[in-house]
């Protein structure tokens, strides 16, 4: 059908890697080579940080597309560090805008202070996650 070909096209035309950079703070590990590997989840390809160990929550770092309509994060790109992140929308890197590719020339990028558990927290009761601009960092 159109919908998984188009799909198929996303994937086929996003870079194989990318690489985020630019952050030495709490959560500097998930600073390196994200991989493409091979599925689109929320309309965006999904990147796997390579070089991280795969536990019984899954690998240990996702670039994903965020599908979260509120508040105003439709599109944006998400890191986190456990599948259930990708799948609840929860992460402690966010893109400032939505682009096609995290890798978008000029994107700026957010983080959060919040620790995991705090945030998981916040999204379950429905409430928001305050990120703040980090302009260092970069994906490429």
């Amino acid at each position: 059908n159109a919908e998984d070909k188009d799909k198929y096209m996303m994937v086929c035309h996003a870079p194989a890697q990318v690489t985020l950079a630019g952050h030495d703070g709490a959560q500097a590990e998930y600073m390196g080579v994200y991989e493409l590997n091979g599925e689109v989840v929320h309309d965006g390809p999904l990147y796997i940080k390579a070089g991280l160990r795969v536990t019984s929550r899954g690998a240990e770092g996702y670039l994903f597309r965020n599908n979260n309509s509120r508040p105003d994060r439709l599109g944006k790109w998400m890191v986190t560090d456990r599948e259930e992140g990708v799948y609840g929308n929860k992460g402690f890197f966010l893109s400032a805008e939505a682009a096609e590719l995290p890798s978008k020339p000029g994107l700026v990028w957010q983080h959060t202070l919040l620790p995991w558990s705090v945030v998981c927290e916040l999204v379950w009761h429905g409430g928001l996650v305050y990120f703040h601009d980090e302009p260092g960092i970069t994906c490429t």
